[in-house]
């Protein structure tokens, strides 16, 4: 009889269900729904250490590809900031306005599966004309993962951009440029000597912010892009307001130390600014030659 109720007793869970489970089964769905409503909200993990908030991440997220620091010194943040400064130049410099990486203050890195590269860089810059220093710049560089290569997506801001201004200074020599009695033209800029006559200073301006643009399109993990020399700079006609000239330019990749020569034609008026309308790369072993004589402005 003893052992007859034992049995009896045993068997009410597998009838019934068993209580206690069903009740932790509910807690653990409870919390999971819990945890990833805390994952998702930023405001509700600030509070955590490093470990506690990567045991958050939702599980799309790979900790394989952390956010890493990087040394502001070393090349990886020095191309991040390279790109940013040729994009930064391409849609705000002039002939009278250039801009060049000052100091690079933080960087960072993270590594997007299927995309590519995301660089967050901290830094500021300095205006070669007026050597005025612009000191809160902030950018994001992504190189993508692709086959061909592709521009880096840059954004980038800086605080008192706007402060520089060169308004008055690009107006002056557009109208002095429009009214000479000659196509302007000039070559090997600088000269054997390294040196940039100040009549050629604009052209000298405005040949590395149209060279920017190509060392933007053209940039990836592997390049370090500048613009080493000019030669050979000649105005073109042009039937509308904007002042036209055709480049032939050479290109430094601090990488693997090769010079490069591109051709291209750009486009300029102080109010809509600088647009390069062609370029192309030179085939090695060649040098287009200057068509027109130097001409100081």
């Amino acid at each position: 009889m003893r052992w007859t109720l034992w049995i009896v007793l045993g068997l009410f869970p597998l009838v019934d269900g068993h209580p206690t489970l069903k009740t932790n089964q509910n807690s653990l769905e409870t919390a999971d729904a819990a945890l990833n409503h805390q994952s998702g909200s930023l405001n509700s993990v600030l509070h955590l250490d490093d470990t506690e908030k990567a045991a958050l991440e939702p599980t799309r997220v790979d900790p394989a590809f952390p956010m890493k620091e990087l040394n502001t010194s070393h090349y990886p943040a020095t191309r991040a900031a390279r790109v940013a400064q040729h994009y930064l130049n391409y849609h705000h410099g002039s002939p009278s306005k250039w801009f060049m990486v000052h100091d690079i203050k933080k960087a960072s890195s993270e590594d997007i599966p299927e995309v590519g590269t995301k660089y967050h860089i901290q830094f500021s810059v300095q205006e070669q004309a007026t050597k005025e220093i612009i000191g809160n710049c902030t950018a994001e560089i992504l190189f993508q993962q692709t086959e061909e290569q592709s521009a880096p997506e840059v954004n980038c801001t800086c605080d008192d951009l706007l402060k520089i201004k060169t308004s008055d200074a690009d107006h002056a020599l557009y109208h002095h440029i429009k009214h000479q009695p000659e196509p302007m033209a000039g070559t090997d800029i600088p000269d054997s000597q390294g040196n940039i006559p100040k009549e050629m200073e604009p052209l000298w301006y405005l040949g590395g912010i149209g060279a920017s643009f190509i060392m933007w399109q053209q940039s990836n993990e592997s390049t370090l892009y500048n613009m080493a020399h000019v030669h050979s700079v000649k105005q073109l006609n042009s039937e509308n307001d904007l002042l036209a000239f055709e480049y032939v330019v050479l290109l430094h990749d601090m990488v693997s130390q090769e010079i490069i020569h591109w051709h291209m034609q750009v486009a300029w008026n102080p109010t809509q600014g600088v647009k390069v309308t062609q370029c192309h790369l030179l085939p090695k072993g060649t040098m287009k030659q200057p068509s027109a004589e130097k001409h100081k402005i």
